[in-house]
């Protein structure tokens, strides 16, 4: 493996992005006085080093899959002096190194998405998206998001969804020459909109991204949590006035169970009704408190129920997700695939250092998205009332 030859292009592909870097953090293709021609040369060039880059790194990857052990067993690890070029001295960083790599990444999708004006715009978003399509229930469902299985992209700001209002099952045997009977299922068409959620970061210095990589990863998850923390909330409680989606206790025939004796005793009554109604529920959803106390129930003898049969009883075989999104006193118990979640942007990232931020050297993030959600079948969801 030519070490060197990697450690060359590294460099020259750091000094390259650090020519096209402009005060604002962005990047324009302009700047560029070390590569002759137009933007679009520049921008090949740099896309043929990136690819180097690649192919090296890979064919390192390879060198030490096949030679990366010594004699006894144990990793060789190699260090010595990393050569530069075009100026970049041999004691350039491992972080700068990757920074070019994705600073020329970030160079090469913009300006093939936007122009080459739009890289000195200041805010190029990253993608977090919600999975889309229809797809299998995860064994071990984490959040209430993980049970809606139904997701569909849509092109526009308004959507439209069949929900079925009336099932009357008449089936039965009949004799020859007989009418058959005429079961009844009636189904209504809903329009709707999708809504948009979203929430700012405070103004954050440019150059604590600098000195720490590991922020902009940080950011992107909590901010990204932070707007489907939302979403799963409005999921269970939007009401129909407000602008959010119409959640779950605000849907129309959705069933319902009255807390009965205990709260064992009315999860079991509420899955009782929903076998009685022929309903197949795919998992439970319980505040954290509840699932506390719950698990915290005891015996006449001092065991926790929790241990036993009777806990299993109570639940089945069903999956349990505990969330915040449902209010405590309240549970959820659903077939989860008769509900969908209705997809226009998956969540993004935005960030933007213009205005009064630029003369501060700061930068505000925005995440947002934009969904709906649509209960195709409101008697496959039952809300269950833990409140004595």
């Amino acid at each position: 493996m030519d070490y060197p030859a990697l450690h060359a292009a590294k460099a020259e592909l750091l000094a390259l992005t650090e020519e096209a870097r402009t005060e604002d953090g962005g990047f324009d293709l302009a700047k560029i006085r070390s590569i002759t021609g137009t933007n679009a040369e520049k921008l090949a060039k740099i896309k043929a080093l990136n690819a180097r880059v690649a192919e090296l790194k890979a064919m390192g990857h390879a060198a030490e899959n096949l030679d990366g052990l010594s004699g006894d067993g144990a990793r060789r690890f190699e260090s010595g002096p990393q050569l530069g070029t075009k100026g970049i001295a041999p004691s350039v960083s491992q972080g700068a190194r990757q920074w070019a790599e994705e600073a020329a990444q970030t160079l090469t999708k913009a300006a093939e998405r936007h122009g080459v004006k739009a890289l000195t715009s200041g805010a190029v978003d990253a993608p977090t998206m919600v999975r889309t399509g229809l797809f299998t229930m995860p064994t071990n469902p984490a959040r209430l998001l993980d049970l809606i299985v139904d997701r569909q992209q849509v092109s526009g700001n308004e959507f439209e969804f069949l929900r079925q209002t009336v099932r009357t099952d008449n089936a039965a045997a009949v004799v020859d020459a007989a009418t058959k009977p005429t079961s009844i299922y009636t189904v209504t068409s809903v329009p709707d909109r999708v809504r948009v959620y979203a929430h700012l970061s405070e103004a954050i210095p440019l150059r604590l991204f600098a000195d720490h990589r590991e922020l902009s990863g940080f950011l992107d998850s909590e901010m990204s949590r932070g707007v489907l923390d939302a979403l799963e909330r409005d999921i269970v409680s939007g009401a129909v006035a407000g602008e959010n989606v119409v959640g779950i206790l605000n849907t129309t025939g959705v069933g319902t169970t009255a807390y009965a004796t205990s709260v064992p005793t009315t999860l079991r009554k509420a899955r009782t009704a929903m076998e009685n109604a022929h309903e197949a529920p795919t998992a439970w959803v319980l505040n954290p408190t509840d699932a506390e106390g719950l698990d915290l129930l005891a015996t006449a003898d001092g065991e926790y129920v929790v241990d036993g049969s009777a806990y299993a009883n109570i639940f089945g075989n069903i999956p349990k997700v505990i969330s915040t999104s449902v209010p405590a006193g309240t549970a959820l118990l659903a077939d989860w695939s008769q509900c969908r979640l209705i997809v226009r942007q998956g969540t993004t990232i935005d960030a933007d250092s213009s205005g009064v931020l630029f003369d501060t050297n700061r930068v505000k993030l925005r995440a947002e998205g934009r969904f709906g959600f649509a209960v195709n079948r409101p008697a496959a969801f039952r809300v269950i009332d833990l409140t004595p």
